[in-house]
């Protein structure tokens, strides 16, 4: 794949994903139902997530993310420490009303959210200890291994 086509792939991604995020932000099907609101709005926000992950992802195929600074990273690590710290409070309060709870559709609702929050976890703790472990010159040495590790079909026209 060319890097150009990879980056335009990339650029595609986020205008759909965009458009996605718009559509279900902006959709009024049921203002007098809460619930299903929030459900079209959470796909939304979603869609609008995985736009800005592409466009991260592009940023860093163009080589423009930088690394982030030692002074940042306590504070950085901090708020990570504190989200994680909700979101094991909340799981475990979600755990609890899905054990009790009996209509279904409030469990299926519940029951995705678990999911996300689960997800969430995951993915805080892989970034505090990326953080954590990461030092300005390892991550820029990354980078560089990251840069190399896709090839692309126009790399060997440059070489």
């Amino acid at each position: 794949m060319e890097k150009d086509a990879f980056i335009m792939q990339l650029r595609q991604m986020i205008e759909i994903k965009e458009k996605i995020g718009e559509m279900l932000l902006s959709v009024d099907c049921c203002p007098n139902n809460s619930l299903l609101e929030s459900l079209f709005h959470g796909i939304g926000l979603d869609a609008k997530k995985h736009s800005e992950m592409f466009k991260g992802l592009m940023d860093r195929a163009q080589g423009i993310n930088q690394a982030v600074e030692e002074e940042r990273k306590t504070a950085i690590i901090e708020t990570l420490s504190k989200v994680l710290e909700l979101e094991w409070n909340m799981k475990t309060q979600v755990r609890n009303i899905i054990d009790k709870v009996t209509d279904e559709k409030t469990k299926k609702v519940m029951t995705t959210i678990l999911g996300d929050i689960q997800r969430h976890e995951v993915t805080l703790g892989d970034l505090k200890e990326f953080v954590d472990s990461m030092t300005v010159e390892e991550e820029k040495v990354l980078d560089k291994i990251w840069k190399y590790s896709i090839k692309f079909d126009d790399d060997d026209e440059e070489a």
